[in-house]
């Protein structure tokens, strides 16, 4: 079973990659999951190139070999790959494109309320039939914060943003080349254009306080 999507998460999870995108049929949203349980279905670098060593990138329409639909709880887009076949790049697309068969994410909250993070039982009473763990949304103000907590050894980066008149805080950015970008930079604040385009994921429960938190998997300028 071959599922062909545009890009439009490559993210950090476990040291390895979040993949993500709408598919090119349905306009759904699709999570590609990997069998590895030591990196939580993480998909490692030496699984998602061409064939030629070249790593996919936003935008790229791709055709990946599926295995199985393999829904957990708490995301119900995920899709077992293949690991034994290449992927393969079928086109390149733009904004407009995605927006074509996909429009921006509506609902009121992001992820059912205005927090950074979810307690899994509060997740655990949402209906199944609502439950959904990756938006496209248009932000206002948006905020980059790069900060050295006291609970982490390295700093991280996080952002502030306004999306449908509310104020959202801290949520941690998991774009590699945003965090590649930023953390070679000074602690503080750092604007971005007005108006950008975010893909947010809701990642894996953390166990250190049983929630799952609201991950800023791709950052997206106007113009793309």
């Amino acid at each position: 079973m071959n599922k062909e999507l545009i890009l439009l998460a490559a993210s950090e999870k476990y040291q390895n990659y979040c993949i993500a995108g709408i598919d090119t049929s349905t306009g759904e949203w699709i999570r590609i999951v990997s069998e590895d349980p030591s990196i939580h279905g993480a998909v490692r670098q030496e699984d998602m190139h061409y064939g030629t060593g070249t790593i996919p990138e936003i935008f790229d329409i791709i055709k990946i070999p599926c295995k199985k639909y393999q829904p957990s709880h708490f995301q119900p887009e995920n899709h077992l790959f293949n690991n034994q076949v290449y992927w393969e790049k079928t086109g390149k697309a733009s904004m407009h494109d995605v927006l074509k068969i996909h429009p921006l994410n509506q609902r009121e909250y992001i992820f059912f309320d205005t927090n950074k993070k979810i307690h899994k039982d509060q997740l655990s009473q949402i209906s199944q039939t609502d439950i959904h763990s990756l938006v496209l949304i248009s932000v206002q103000t948006p905020i980059l914060i790069v900060k050295q907590w006291e609970e982490r050894k390295e700093k991280d980066i996080t952002m502030n943003f306004i999306y449908r008149g509310i104020q959202y805080r801290y949520l941690k950015i998991t774009d590699i080349n945003y965090k590649s970008r930023y953390l070679e930079q000074e602690e503080g604040s750092y604007r971005l254009p007005n108006n950008i385009f975010l893909v947010i994921s809701l990642g894996e429960c953390y166990d250190r306080d049983n929630c799952h938190y609201k991950l800023i998997a791709t950052i997206i300028e106007k113009d793309s």
